[in-house]
């Protein structure tokens, strides 16, 4: 009995170190970046010897696994059960946006390292590739009600860049925005580009002042 319990302390305090561990690579990762992040600095911020980060985190891969997972706890990645209350695209966009800049927000610190980095680490790489396609399933998802399974290429391809987190970084971090009021204005440039493609497909020619004064009305 005695000896299970001591095999349960020794398992307790293990997953304490591992946590202690994960939480300095995040910290470490969002400050300096994955590849400037060394064993001993990871050692120093948990308070634990180099052998120990080793044992635990043998490899770059599994450091920036962790990295992912301890980060993404707090935001679970966006589904496309987003839109399940949202019929039009106008309402689909208005739930969309706002989500993609809030989590741009909260990734931002190792975003801004990670993109630059990607090409370092195939694993890193991999997961930027999964995280764009998830935005255009989105995206696509979004524009369902009026193009089902197929909308246009260039309109995806447009609304992809402008909720990007170059996009949301653009509009916050240099022009001064704040993320909601990025979201709110990437929101009605997107209406009005949506409205624009329907008046194109329907073979009208819209001016552009016309267009956004349909927005300006509500209408867009």
């Amino acid at each position: 009995m005695a000896r299970r319990y001591d095999r349960r302390r020794r398992d307790e305090a293990m997953a304490a170190t591992r946590r202690r561990i994960v939480a300095a690579i995040a910290a470490l990762h969002a400050e300096v970046g994955p590849s400037r992040t060394s064993y001993a600095m990871i050692a120093r911020r948990a308070v634990v010897a180099i052998p120990t980060v080793y044992k635990h985190f043998p490899d770059l891969a599994g450091m920036f696994a962790a990295c992912i997972g301890h980060v993404s706890a707090a935001t679970p990645p966006l589904a496309v059960d987003i839109f399940a209350s949202s019929g039009t695209v106008a309402s689909r966009l208005a739930v969309l946006i706002p989500a993609l800049f809030e989590r741009h927000r909260h990734f931002a610190p190792w975003l801004r390292w990670s993109r630059r980095e990607a090409h370092l680490l195939p694993d890193m790489a991999a997961y930027f590739t999964r995280m764009r396609e998830r935005h255009l399933r989105l995206i696509r998802g979004a524009l369902e009600p009026a193009y089902g399974a197929r909308p246009p290429r260039a309109l995806v391809a447009v609304l992809e860049a402008l909720t990007g987190f170059d996009a949301w970084q653009t509009l916050t971090a240099e022009n001064g925005l704040s993320s909601d009021e990025a979201a709110d204005a990437v929101v009605e440039t997107a209406r009005i580009l949506v409205r624009g493609e329907a008046y194109r497909r329907a073979g009208r020619r819209a001016l552009p002042g016309a267009v956004i004064r349909a927005a300006a009305r509500g209408r867009a």
